[in-house]
C-alpha cells in the first residue's frame, strides 16, 4: 500500500474520531424577553439577583422553598444557593440519579427539567405548581444562571 492511501485513512480516522468524542450538549435556551420584576431587568448571570429577584417571590414566597418551609429539603432561596444544591439529587426514588445542579449545563439539570416539565412523572410535579408555571423569560433567566456556572 502506497503511503498516499494511509495517509487519507489516517485523516479519515482523525475526523471520525474528532466527529465522535462524546455528546455535546446543547444550551438549552427557552425564549427571551424581559423579566417582569419591580426591581429593573434582572442580571441573569448573577446569582444573588436570580434567587432574590426570581426564585424567592416564585419558589420561596409559594411556602414552599424557603428557609422555614423547605419542601422536598430544598431551600432555594438563603445565600449560597449554588454551593448547596449541587451534587444534591432528586428526592423521588426513581429520580436518585438526576443533580439538580450541574454548574454549566442546564439541559443537564434536573431543576431544569422540573421547571420545564419535561421529567418523568414518577419524578414529582412540575414546579412550580402546574397554575402558574415560571414565564419563558423566567424560565431563561434560569438558564442563563446555571449556564454561567462554572463546572
Amino acid at each position: 500500500m502506497s503511503p498516499r492511501p494511509i495517509a487519507r485513512l489516517a485523516v479519515g480516522a482523525i475526523a471520525l474520531a474528532a466527529a465522535c468524542a462524546g455528546p455535546t450538549i446543547e444550551p438549552l435556551r427557552p425564549d427571551g424577553g424581559p423579566l417582569p420584576t419591580d426591581a429593573g431587568p434582572l442580571d441573569c448571570s448573577d446569582e444573588d439577583a436570580v434567587r432574590i429577584g426570581l426564585l424567592q417571590p416564585r419558589c420561596g414566597d409559594s411556602d414552599c422553598h424557603d428557609d422555614r418551609r423547605s419542601a422536598a429539603d430544598l431551600d432555594l432561596i438563603s445565600a449560597g444557593l449554588s454551593e448547596r444544591i449541587v451534587g444534591m439529587t432528586s428526592i423521588h426514588e426513581d429520580c436518585t440519579d438526576r443533580e439538580l445542579l450541574v454548574p454549566g449545563v442546564a439541559r443537564a439539570s434536573f431543576l431544569m427539567d422540573k421547571v420545564l416539565g419535561t421529567h418523568r412523572t414518577t419524578c414529582g410535579d412540575p414546579m412550580p405548581s402546574a397554575t402558574d408555571p415560571l414565564s419563558m423569560a423566567e424560565r431563561r433567566c434560569l438558564v442563563e444562571w446555571i449556564d454561567s456556572l462554572q463546572p
